[in-house]
């Protein structure tokens, strides 16, 4: 809704020139409203159900009049059948009353009947008997629009022949001028009819089209008035070869048409034929459909003849472009078959050579996890050798630093002992050769190895203390050297785990080794079968 209101006020009053992309937009509009339309449709027979139940056994005429009026009204573009049944029941009150008015209204009412479906006998004789005299103004402009209707029909149904379509546009041009001698000043009857009798003494398009647009801006039209205008506009540009701005009309049109309940109509069938033109098939279809529709819901036999001529032709143009989409339907589908055979063939093999790729990576995962392992392992040994190196060249060092200082000192304290025996100093002798500093050289000895132990694990004594309550934790006394139980732990982190070597090495015996052992272990907080490979477990930096 809000669409139609913006193109109604962009392209009609501003002059500005209808596009294609606008024409699609109120097409797609169009097509909204038909699926939409019963909506409409239970508006209109609720309004109409309204007015019946106000209908009881009236003694007044005058309101029952009015109230046959009113149905009318609603279905005069509703339903022929009942709009007709609705004038037959003014015509009887009107013979009753006798009342000119009602007498107008009642005529006027089955002439609206007779004209909308093609009974132009009728429609005539009610014309040719109709009395003027004394009827109201407003009913006699809307008596004569009807007449000029009728022959308007009339010309249309005869325009093979010249001479007879001339009469008809004679009579149509007297009763619009009777309908504008009797129309208000400012009224949109007196408006409407000084165009219409202006274009048909000198007929333009521009006029024309200038003309409705002055008369949807200047008025406040009903949805059923405006759809008469749209029409007509699409008409003119339709003359012009405008067919862009014809369509936009005309699809206007036909959405007030819809909007408003109007089955006595010719819009669709028009744009239909429009529409097919552009080869536009689905539309086309769609438009004539809807066009059928009104005129077996109006029960109109001229618009069902005027259908007729085109609806075998959409119809057959529909059958063979649905054909052409079912062929273009079986060969896209032998297609997509085809498609679907070689991708279930190529699933196939790449299938395989997935599983076959799949046993390769497993194998190739397999060897990688012995890889790594492997390379754990090595890289575990080479610490090991690095570190077995590191001590191996630490303690070289340090024995041959100290046995080169222990050669050099017996060397000087054996050349004083000499010296002392060749003057006969026994006594000299004896005390140079006790005291040539064993002892010392035994303290020294194991001062050197601390030093190059503690060089080659700086943090031996803090991961040591980890293994037992801090009440028991050891500490280097002031010479920076390790207590000698510490130090059997030592030379067991070296590698040296043989009890004996221990024993010779420090000077003790093997007894007193397991009694240090024992000892350190009891005061433990890890477990003793395992305290010795925590010992081991200690890294060096």
């Amino acid at each position: 809704m809000i669409l139609i209101t913006l193109l109604i006020t962009l392209f009609l009053f501003d002059g500005m020139p209808v596009s294609a992309g606008n024409t699609r937009d109120v097409l797609k509009e169009l097509d909204r409203t038909i699926e939409t339309r019963d909506h409409y449709q239970k508006e209109k027979e609720v309004r109409i159900s309204g007015i019946k139940t106000q209908l009881v056994n009236f003694t007044d005429k005058t309101e029952e009049f009015n109230m046959y009026s009113q149905l009318f009204d609603e279905y005069k573009y509703f339903q022929y059948d009942s709009a007709y049944v609705y004038a037959r029941k003014l015509e009887k009150i009107a013979k009753k009353t006798l009342k000119k008015s009602d007498i107008a209204i009642a005529e006027s009412a089955l002439l609206f009947c007779f004209k909308s479906v093609g009974f132009f006998s009728e429609a005539t004789a009610i014309i040719r008997d109709f009395k003027t005299e004394d009827v109201p103004d407003d009913l006699l402009v809307n008596y004569y629009i009807l007449c000029a209707e009728t022959y308007q029909n009339l010309s249309s149904y005869v325009s093979g022949a010249a001479d007879l379509a001339s009469g008809y546009d004679e009579k149509k041009l007297y009763y619009y001028n009777l309908a504008l001698e009797h129309s208000s000043d400012h009224s949109f009857e007196h408006s409407w009819m000084t165009l219409e009798i202006k274009l048909i003494e000198d007929y333009s398009d521009k006029v024309a089209i200038e003309g409705r647009k002055s008369l949807i801006a200047q008025f406040n039209l009903s949805e059923h008035e405006k759809a008469v205008q749209y029409s007509i506009l699409a008409s003119a540009f339709n003359s012009l070869k405008k067919t862009d701005e014809a369509v936009y009309y005309r699809a206007l049109s036909a959405i007030c048409d819809i909007k408003s309940c109007t089955h006595e109509t010719t819009s669709a069938k028009v744009l239909a034929s429009e529409m097919y033109d552009r080869k536009d098939i689905k539309h086309a279809y769609l438009y004539i459909q809807q066009a059928l529709f009104d005129a077996k819901f109006y029960n109109s036999r001229l618009r069902m003849v005027e259908i007729n001529t085109i609806l075998p032709i959409i119809q057959n143009s529909r059958y063979n472009w649905m054909n052409n989409q079912r062929v273009l339907s079986f060969l896209f589908g032998g297609f997509v078959m085809i498609l679907l055979i070689l991708t279930f063939i190529l699933f196939l093999k790449l299938r395989k050579r997935n599983r076959q790729l799949f046993q390769v990576h497993k194998k190739l995962i397999a060897n990688s996890g012995i890889l790594r392992n492997t390379n754990i392992s090595l890289s575990q040994v080479n610490g090991k050798l690095k570190e077995t190196s590191e001590i191996k060249d630490q303690y070289i060092i340090q024995s041959l630093y100290g046995n080169t200082s222990f050669v050099n000192e017996i060397e000087k304290q054996s050349t004083f002992a000499i010296r002392k025996i060749i003057v006969r100093q026994y006594d000299d002798a004896i005390a140079l050769l006790h005291n040539m500093g064993i002892r010392e050289e035994r303290a020294r000895l194991y001062t050197s190895f601390d030093s190059a132990f503690l060089k080659l694990f700086p943090n031996f004594i803090e991961e040591f203390n980890t293994l037992f309550p801090k009440e028991a934790w050891i500490q280097l006394d002031e010479r920076g050297a390790l207590p000698m139980e510490v130090r059997i732990f030592a030379l067991l982190r070296l590698g040296i785990d043989n009890t004996v070597q221990v024993a010779n090495y420090l000077n003790l015996s093997v007894n007193t080794v397991y009694v240090y052992k024992t000892k350190l272990k009891s005061r433990a907080i890890v477990p003793k079968e395992k305290f010795e490979s925590y010992i081991m477990a200690i890294p060096k930096p």
